[in-house]
């Protein structure tokens, strides 16, 4: 199944593999072909890139995120909002917050007008988009061994509370119930 960002929904069943598309990734309609009906698809194997196709309880979930498949760019991304996402990367992962009138400046643009052109870009508004940045550091910083508050330190929030919070309202289940799930997996 496809649900478009922002689409409440609710999983009950068996084996779940929930993936997450970085909001500048090219979007998933573009490469498969298929309709929306009442804001959600069900998505005929058959119509899948191979590596989707073949997700199952055994797949290397480290080898799917590293292939490079979900992070593909958008390929009419304006060549300022490359610079523009760049930057913020960089920050973030330097530690530091970047305010939306220094990415303004980036792009060339008032930063009223800015704040919108990001969204029609981007498909999200600014702060929503530095939050799941902030929420991959941490995770990675996990996975790669750090404690998880000393993760969520260095990903920009105030204490592991706020991560979990946050990872709560991104992905609709606890950062508790989500490290559980991948001390079953074959991820770590």
């Amino acid at each position: 199944m496809y649900f478009p960002s922002k689409t409440e929904h609710r999983l009950e069943s068996g084996f779940v593999c929930s993936i997450y598309l970085d909001p500048l990734a090219a979007p998933l309609p573009d490469s498969v072909d298929f309709k929306l009906v009442d804001g959600w698809a069900t998505l005929p194997l058959d119509t899948l890139p191979e590596w989707l196709s073949g997700i199952d309880r055994k797949t290397d979930l480290r080898a799917l995120v590293e292939s490079g498949n979900l992070l593909r760019p958008r390929q009419t991304m304006d060549p300022r909002f490359a610079l523009v996402a760049e930057e913020i990367s960089q920050q973030l992962a330097l530690g530091r917050d970047i305010s939306r009138d220094a990415l303004a400046a980036v792009a060339g643009l008032s930063p009223s007008r800015f704040s919108h052109w990001f969204v029609e870009c981007s498909g999200v508004p600014l702060r929503s988009y530095k939050k799941w940045l902030k929420l991959r550091l941490a995770v990675d910083a996990v996975l790669a061994g750090q404690p998880p508050m000393v993760a969520a330190m260095q990903a920009g929030f105030s204490d592991l509370a706020h991560m979990s919070r946050a990872f709560s309202a991104s992905f609709g289940f606890t950062y508790s119930d989500a490290m559980r799930a991948m001390a079953q997996s074959t991820l770590v």
